[in-house]
């Protein structure tokens, strides 16, 4: 009854102050206090209690140095030109008849490179609103063709930074899980190119889109080279090279860029690096203005303060009554049946993809038998999610940066492909035991890890065994 009532307590005051539009991080801050509350009333010791938020945020101390590294990497791709010259051959690439279609394939493209949904969002996502407006689209559909991209690269690029959360919270190999979150996604990416396709004949609008080639021309060389940091990422990442040695590499050499290409004086990189790129020409500088060290601050704040919760619910085991419940619904349904509902509540409660993913990698920890399954859940389900809550922070900002409609959410399919399609396959694996085994199933990205019922099985038979 009491843990009922600590947890209702922590959701009536995200859900109440993000009514009232207080930060985040505050929020999260008292849920620590109040869940290390919790435990000192069970009879905790407090130097026990800072112990086990300690175990929390020690296992996040992977992700929080990759945080550091996408900052800095970011900020130099935009000094390097590497960012404002993809932006700018884009947008030579959209017209009427395909604005729809192509807002979505630019934005997934910019997201897989950046590894951020905000950064696709306010690059090619902002020239394609503005597009859209001068052409009098339909601005629903195009946004939403935008949050969709946006979330592509977001939920399986190398170097996502939710991709590198879920890897650390599941324990598994970043790159495995690209490798499986690509091909998952597969079918609900050509989906979304059909009905994008399709919606273009309505949505077009008229008009010729405008140029920004002057301005980007003014500021940077935008030859062929600057292109060289995301050709690094592609090529280090086909190689399997660690991710951050990827990370650093790319980084160095868009340095090189900035200093011999672009001619930035090299005393400034360490301003850009921590505090971000900053243009000069205004004209441009929504577009390719962000990045750096401190810009990653605010998440890699909320990641830490989120972490102590999973060692606090572990030590005291407040979660426990909940997880029995989750898992007993994977029992009777599948294991992604039970992982979609639960993102479903922790991404409408928790209105921040971070605090969801966490939450709900700690009430599912157990639904599969293979962190790598429940790697897949995650970016399947509470990954995505939040771009459909419109009072997600994941959303809102996307929303209000770019300057679309709050009805361009009804036309991220993707977020709601992603999951359906997830679902399907969960439950014909379900009916089907050894799919798993077959080419249709490691073409979707599946293998033996992913079948729940051979571990339920193997496990009755060691039961019996004993």
């Amino acid at each position: 009854m009491v843990e009922a009532g600590v947890l209702l307590t922590f959701a009536a005051v995200l859900v109440a102050g993000i009514v009232l539009n207080v930060q985040l991080l505050p929020l999260l801050v008292f849920g620590m206090l109040l869940f290390a509350g919790y435990g000192i009333w069970r009879g905790f010791g407090v130097r026990d209690v800072s112990r086990m938020a300690a175990t929390g945020l020690k296992s996040v101390g992977t992700v929080l140095t990759l945080f550091v590294l996408i900052g800095a990497l970011t900020a130099s791709w935009r000094a390097a030109g590497t960012i404002p010259a993809i932006t700018c051959w884009s947008a030579n690439l959209v017209s009427p008849r395909n604005l729809v279609i192509v807002s979505f394939l630019l934005t997934a493209g910019m997201s897989m490179l950046t590894g951020s949904s905000y950064a696709a969002s306010a690059t090619v996502g902002v020239i394609c609103m503005t597009i859209a407006t001068a052409m009098k689209a339909n601005a629903a559909m195009v946004g939403g063709a935008i949050l969709a991209g946006a979330f592509v690269g977001d939920r399986c690029s190398p170097i996502s930074s939710s991709a590198a959360l879920v890897a650390s919270v599941t324990k598994t190999q970043l790159f495995d899980n690209v490798r499986r979150m690509v091909r998952t996604g597969a079918v609900p990416f050509a989906l979304c190119c059909l009905i994008y396709l399709l919606a273009g004949g309505v949505a077009g609008g008229s008009g010729m889109a405008p140029s920004f080639a002057g301005s980007f021309a003014y500021s940077f060389n935008l030859g062929l080279i600057v292109a060289l940091p995301t050709i690094v990422i592609l090529v280090l990442a086909l190689l399997k090279v660690s991710v951050k040695k990827t990370m650093v590499a790319s980084l160095a050499t868009a340095l090189l860029i900035c200093v011999f290409v672009q001619h930035v004086p090299v005393a400034e990189l360490p301003a850009i690096l921590v505090m971000g790129y900053h243009c000069k020409n205004l004209a441009i500088a929504r577009m390719v203005n962000g990045g750096g060290i401190a810009s990653m601050l605010d998440i890699a704040l909320i990641v830490a303060t989120a972490s102590t919760y999973s060692g606090i619910f572990e030590g005291t085991g407040l979660l426990l009554g909940l997880r029995d419940y989750v898992n007993n619904l994977a029992q009777h349904s599948t294991p992604f049946v039970s992982v979609l509902l639960t993102s479903i509540a922790t991404c409408t409660i928790a209105c921040d993809q971070v605090v969801a993913l966490m939450l709900t990698a700690q009430l599912c920890k157990d639904t599969e038998h293979d962190g790598s399954a429940l790697a897949l859940d995650l970016e399947n389900s509470a990954a995505i999610i939040p771009a459909l809550i419109p009072w997600s922070t994941s959303c809102v900002g996307i929303i209000a940066f770019v300057g679309m409609p709050m009805a361009s959410i009804a036309w991220n399919c993707l977020s709601y492909l992603i999951p359906l399609w997830t679902l399907v396959i969960s439950m014909y694996q379900h009916a089907h035991q050894g799919f798993t085994d077959t080419g249709y199933a490691h073409l979707l990205g599946l293998d033996r890890r992913d079948d729940v019922r051979r571990f339920r099985n193997e496990g009755q038979r060691r039961g019996l065994a004993a």
